[in-house]
């Protein structure tokens, strides 16, 4: 039961805060679209063994993380429901577990094909490709050929790759550096997995790319700026 309730009861939780936020500042309410992704892939990536009320905080970090870490209006700096899962890993101890993905291939098989096709028509494939390339060419040097492969097919790097990856209000969408930000998630990932002992190094290597990417693209805007 809890598999189907956790990723619905997420949604509510994350909407539900991102409109009573929204509505205290600013006295508008909105069609919560964006927010049902970030609870959705909350509900699919921690555990639903976990505690209700560890849901119940990851979707409040989230609403945070939204209205409060961001550039300007639909401009946030970190992922939300990456900071979210995160957030709580760091202050439960939470797993995280990528279950949604984990427990067979029909996920993928809807998944795969689905994210494939709108980041397509998004002219937004290049960052998962990025990631994966790099990714590969890391394993082949470190590995084999087997083991590369299997990790291009395997149920976690996709959702990471196609879904929170390519994320189109954190993922930058202008300049050349949108083509090496993919490529610099996977370095910053297979350094944390080389340097430091921790559970997951996909999360956390994009919410420093977040950060990263915001800072350059601030700089590079003032430089310009003076010139």
């Amino acid at each position: 039961m809890q598999i189907i309730v956790y990723p619905l009861l997420a949604i509510l939780l994350v909407a539900i805060f991102d409109l009573c936020l929204t509505f205290l500042r600013y006295r508008k309410t909105y069609l919560p679209t964006a927010v049902v992704v970030s609870g959705f892939l909350i509900g699919l990536i921690i555990s639903p063994s976990e505690p209700v009320w560890v849901i119940l905080t990851a979707g409040v970090l989230v609403t945070l993380s939204k209205q409060f870490l961001a550039k300007g209006i639909r401009q946030h700096i970190f992922n939300p429901a990456a900071l979210g899962i995160m957030g709580v890993y760091l202050i439960f101890g939470t797993t995280v577990a990528w279950w949604g993905v984990s427990w067979s291939w029909y996920p993928l098989a809807i998944l795969v094909p689905l994210m494939i096709r709108i980041l397509w028509r998004l002219h937004r494939l290049y960052l998962p490709l990025g990631f994966l390339l790099v990714y590969f060419i890391y394993l082949i040097l470190t590995s084999s050929a087997d083991l590369a492969l299997g990790t291009l097919v395997d149920p976690t790097v996709l959702l990471f790759a196609l879904v929170m990856l390519p994320e189109p209000i954190t993922s930058p969408i202008a300049g050349y550096f949108k083509y090496l930000f993919g490529a610099g998630v996977a370095i910053i990932a297979i350094l944390m997995s080389t340097f430091l002992k921790i559970g997951d190094v996909f999360l956390p290597s994009l919410l420093l790319s977040n950060l990263a990417s915001f800072l350059i693209i601030r700089l590079m805007a003032k430089t310009k700026k003076v010139q």
